[in-house]
């Protein structure tokens, strides 16, 4: 919560001596009541200090940390990256569904040999395909993949804000985290359930 430096002031003045009036408030700060009454319905309305009428106001406690914009939204993604999981071109679709549940992973990126990003399979993908072909051997992850360059790419250098709008525009799961320099070198995924984590666990430090 901000907090104007007079309001903080009225905060000290009645941690100090409690309760005190508006008019003991004023005289102590040195200006007139009707300059202070807007500070006062404010820390009242926060619970920060107590009216008592006829008495005067009392420090009641400060609000738990809250938190703020920057920390929630406009942090980089680097420290919330997931591990992505990589297939081959060549990979039949049969092996790629056992290793998207072996992983427990929503999606696999395809690489050359050089772990060049080549695209992506959703477990959407899969699903769409295996459910109409029974053969799923003799079908390999290059001809059900997203190709470069239609893949939406981040950096672990954007904000959460940033990969979150993209994430809800474009209606994906997850979206690789690539090389700032080089967008076709892999360093990790984000995910939705990542971020929503992410949310959860700053809420929780922030509830005791």
């Amino acid at each position: 919560m901000y907090l104007t430096k007079r309001q903080k002031q009225i905060i000290e003045l009645t941690k100090e001596q409690s309760p005190m009036t508006s008019e003991q408030i004023a005289e102590r700060l040195d200006v007139h009541v009707p300059t202070i009454r807007g500070d006062l319905r404010l820390l009242t309305a926060v619970e920060i200090l107590k009216s008592r009428p006829k008495v005067g106001y009392e420090f009641s406690q400060m609000p738990k940390s809250s938190l703020n914009f920057e920390e929630l939204y406009d942090s980089s993604i680097a420290n919330i990256l997931k591990k992505p999981t990589f297939v081959q071109a060549n990979t039949t679709l049969q092996e790629c569904v056992n290793i998207l549940f072996l992983k427990d992973s929503g999606s696999l990126y395809v690489v050359d040999d050089d772990k060049n990003l080549l695209g992506l399979i959703s477990r959407k993908d899969l699903l769409s395909v295996t459910v109409n072909n029974a053969d799923t051997d003799s079908m390999v992850a290059s001809m059900v993949m997203t190709r470069m360059p239609n893949l939406i790419t981040v950096t672990s250098d954007m904000t959460i804000i940033e990969v979150g709008k993209l994430l809800f525009q474009h209606e994906v799961d997850s979206l690789p985290v690539t090389e700032k320099d080089d967008p076709k070198q892999v360093v990790g995924k984000i995910t939705k359930n990542r971020i929503f984590q992410y949310f959860v666990e700053l809420g929780l430090k922030y509830e005791n």
